[in-house]
């Protein structure tokens, strides 16, 4: 854990954090920023301006901060420009215009650096090149970058990056300052005016002090070039290099050193410096339960998790050890649904750019992503509505007219079975929001449920790999069903049907519905099972021979990330389960039943972490509103009431849980007493399934913070449970009852 430095700083000031991003919120070997999605996360959630300062040219910020959706200014090439949206500030500023932006030129201009780079070469005969000497793919091998990546990193404003054919020449870089100029090292050297990223952090300091009076300013970075950056904030912050090091050459008071490498540093520096705002009053088994689960999300981010399985090779994709000759195909599209398919689009638009011809996907109301090429519908769930039907018809459209000189690629995650919606004909939107209503009331889990899903679908049950013949056709996949079963998720709309349709009347038969169903529905479904409607598409099926699966993240990614998180925190943790099932209360009681197991067994001062993944159901017999893991959560927390040392974490990696804006909730063995003490009744709200309108009440009459809110989190592998249990608080609140009684 990071050590927080004493902050005498008044709660009212604006917080602002300027970071640079190359080894610091990007990771040094391949720029991502996945483990510092929690960050990142609370950042915008509170409205911290986050200005990114960088090496790195305008193109290639304002690539960063499209797939951050930042909208903040920013500092480009060490202090060269400072990037100012248009009206951002409340005030007039001295400043030129730069399209959408005003700019703020700090730097000396790049044809005149790169005119006494190339004297300075001359006059001390040294063996540098800098990235004008380049070609893209020189520089993209270099850096790491993508070719694309590399040609917006050549596009210098303000400093040339330069390298040495061997070791350093001391001589040259005399020279450059005997020359009134600067250099610097990052990743590589940067030649420069007498500019650097201090001058330009002040004057955005000053900028947002006019606007929001006293500010408490936060900054960091890794390398030399940072230091002047982080001289001129409150809050320095020096974040370690992926060995294990820190720039030695970096030292001042205050400064705060990350205990983590890279983002996953960066990640866990923030939270600790913003936790004073984001969780005042909170005790610190939810603080951490919260780290924990930040973890398990960060490891299976959709962006990401497409990215490590696909690349481009000079105009080849390689996904999952496979190649797609690009040469081969005259289009690519894109098509796909579910709660996590926005930030997979945003990785393919990184990947491929321009080379997708056309693309749609539909996503869950509010889960899209800064897309510019693909498409995206919102549309509703888990009670699919009439915008998923125009969404899943321009698919199908896009898809009927694919030949085999195309390449579909498709992109699935939870949450498809409901927003991917297509009912067969002469059933309706409604018939099938009904039946979807019913079995989900009555308990029914994902396998039965899609059983029935796939039988009243044109697109479902390998139906869409159907549309899509003769294309080629290869579906990236996060998964969100146990198991993994490629039939099952999102009810299967590239792989072949294992259900039939005798089978999905069984689990009409199964809940006794066969009196509320509607009767296009129950009408459909005989006809299928006597034969006079075609079944879904089977194993041996010719449009399968072109189509390939691959699953890109799921559960058991995030269960090992949470593992790793509960392990640094200093918990001795283990995954019990990444197949948890069933009734969400049984269930809550089992592991109710497995933490009091636990925490006998113990010994003083130990800390235990149990981890469960899957997803579970409620049988609903109120009216109130709530979702699985609130319910869970409710259970769990009368089963515990009075057992000091356990609390408890369930929420849904999607961030919503039911109809609710919650994805969970958080509690421990004093919630229910809390509860009764303000007069909530918990048994009241649990029978009514009001779990929501319970949490949402104890946290606004007793300023705690049980509901766990996230916001779409752009991902789901289904749900998480984190069981924390420590002797020593355990211990603690026995001592604290002996001297309340003495």
């Amino acid at each position: 854990m990071i050590s927080q430095p004493s902050q005498g700083h008044s709660a009212m000031k604006k917080t602002i954090i300027f970071t640079d991003l190359d080894g610091t919120l990007l990771d040094e070997a391949n720029y991502s920023y996945a483990a510092a999605l929690p960050a990142l996360s609370l950042i915008a959630d509170k409205g911290i301006p986050l200005i990114f300062c960088s090496s790195k040219t305008r193109a290639e910020i304002e690539t960063c901060r499209m797939h951050l959706n930042n909208p903040h200014p920013f500092i480009s090439e060490n202090g060269g420009g400072i990037f100012i949206p248009r009206g951002y500030f409340q005030f007039a500023i001295d400043a030129e215009p730069a399209n959408e932006y005003q700019l703020i030129r700090l730097g000396m201009p790049y044809r005149e650096i790169r005119k006494q780079f190339v004297r300075l070469r001359a006059q001390c005969d040294a063996k540098v090149r800098g990235f004008a000497d380049m070609s893209v793919a020189e520089v993209a091998a270099l850096t790491g970058l993508a070719e694309k990546d590399a040609i917006a990193a050549q596009q210098r404003d303000f400093d040339e990056p330069f390298i040495f054919d061997g070791e350093p020449d001391q001589s040259f870089l005399d020279a450059i300052e005997a020359a009134g100029l600067r250099w610097t090292q990052g990743r590589l050297f940067h030649l420069m005016g007498s500019h650097d990223k201090g001058p330009a952090v002040s004057k955005l300091i000053a900028l947002y002090e006019r606007q929001f009076g006293e500010i408490r300013s936060i900054a960091l970075g890794d390398s030399l070039n940072d230091l002047a950056m982080l001289t001129e904030v409150d809050q320095p912050v020096l974040v370690k290099h992926r060995n294990g090091s820190f720039d030695n050459r970096i030292d001042m008071a205050d400064l705060l050193k990350t205990s983590l490498p890279g983002p996953a540093g960066w990640n866990e520096t923030v939270l600790s410096l913003l936790a004073d705002e984001s969780a005042a009053g909170s005790p610190v088994h939810r603080l951490e339960l919260a780290g924990i689960f930040d973890a398990a999300l960060a490891a299976v981010d959709p962006y990401n998790a497409v990215l490590n399985a696909v690349r481009m090779e000079h105009d080849h994709l390689l996904v999952a050890g496979e190649t797609y000759d690009l040469a081969e195909f005259e289009r690519i599209i894109v098509v796909g649904a579910g709660k996590a398919t926005a930030r997979m689009a945003l990785a393919l638009e990184t990947l491929i750019g321009n080379k997708i011809a056309a693309g749609l996907i539909v996503v869950k109301d509010g889960h899209t992503a800064p897309l510019t090429i693909i498409d995206q519908v919102e549309a509703a769930h888990p009670v699919p509505n009439q915008a998923g039907i125009a969404g899943t018809q321009r698919i199908l459209d896009m898809a009927s007219v694919a030949d085999e000189k195309t390449l579909v690629i498709g992109l699935i995650s939870g949450g498809a079975s409901a927003l991917m919606i297509a009912p067969v004909e002469g059933v309706t939107l409604q018939d099938k929001q009904e039946t979807t209503r019913l079995l989900l009331n009555a308990g029914a889990n994902i396998f039965e449920l899609n059983a029935v899903r796939k039988h009243l679908s044109r697109v479902k049950g390998g139906r869409l790999a159907e549309a899509s013949f003769p294309a080629r056709l290869v579906t990236l996949i996060v998964s969100d069903v146990i198991g993994d079963p490629l039939d099952v998720i999102a009810s299967g709309p590239t792989s072949p049907d294992n259900s039939t349709f005798a089978e999905a009347w069984a689990v009409i038969e199964k809940f006794g519905l066969l009196e509320k169903l509607p009767a296009r529905v129950a009408d459909y479904l005989q006809r299928g099972i006597a034969g006079r409607v075609v079944e879904t598409v089977k194993e041996n099926d010719a449009c399968l021979t072109r189509t390939r699966n691959v699953i890109v993240a799921g559960i058991n990614q995030a269960l090992a990330a949470a593992q790793l998180r509960s392990t640094q925190l200093g918990y001795s943790a283990r995954i019990i389960s990444d197949t948890l099932q069933g009734d969400a209360d049984d269930t809550a009681r089992l592991l109710a039943q497995a933490a009091r197991d636990e925490l006998a067994g113990m010994e003083p001062e130990q800390r235990h972490c149990l981890l469960y993944g899957g997803e579970t159901t409620v049988t609903v017999h109120g009216n109130g509103k709530g979702g699985r893991n609130q319910q869970l959560a409710l259970v769990f927390g009368l089963e515990v009431d009075g057992l000091h040392g356990v609390a408890m974490l369930s929420a849904g990696t999607d961030g919503t849980d039911g109809p609710t804006d919650a994805a969970g909730a958080m509690v421990d063995g004093d919630t229910i007493e809390q509860a009764k003490k303000l007069g909530i009744d918990p048994q009241h709200y649990l029978g009514n399934n009001d779990s929501y309108a319970f949490f949402d009440k104890l946290d606004s009459e007793s300023g705690t913070r049980c509901h766990f809110k996230t916001g779409p989190t752009g991902t789901n592998v289904m749900d998480i449970q984190i069981v924390l249990l420590d002797t020593a608080r355990q211990q603690n609140k026995v001592e604290q009852a002996h001297t309340q009684v003495d």
